[in-house]
């Protein structure tokens, strides 16, 4: 770990010009630690990344079992509709 001292002076904003090394547009977290000292942190994005790939399903399997529950289902609902209008 490079321990480095900058110094740095703010602009007429109170803008603080970070080093070449944090790139533009970085997450930075500022932490006051008393009246004179902050602390600035780059956050870093988590390098642990996991893929899962998920199989695209354009047909079913024919199941007749759940055919059947799919059906009563389909039945319980229409006995709820109210009766067409003419």
């Amino acid at each position: 770990m490079k321990l480095e001292l900058e110094s740095r002076q703010l602009d007429g904003k109170r803008r603080l010009i970070m080093p070449a090394s944090c790139p533009p547009g970085s997450a930075v977290t500022i932490q006051e630690l008393d009246e004179d000292t902050w602390l600035i942190k780059r956050r870093k994005p988590a390098r642990q990344v996991k893929l899962v790939l998920i199989p695209e399903i354009h047909k079913l399997a024919d199941d007749p079992e759940w055919d059947r529950v799919e059906e009563a289902f389909a039945r319980a609902a229409m006995k709820k509709l109210p009766p067409p209008e003419e």
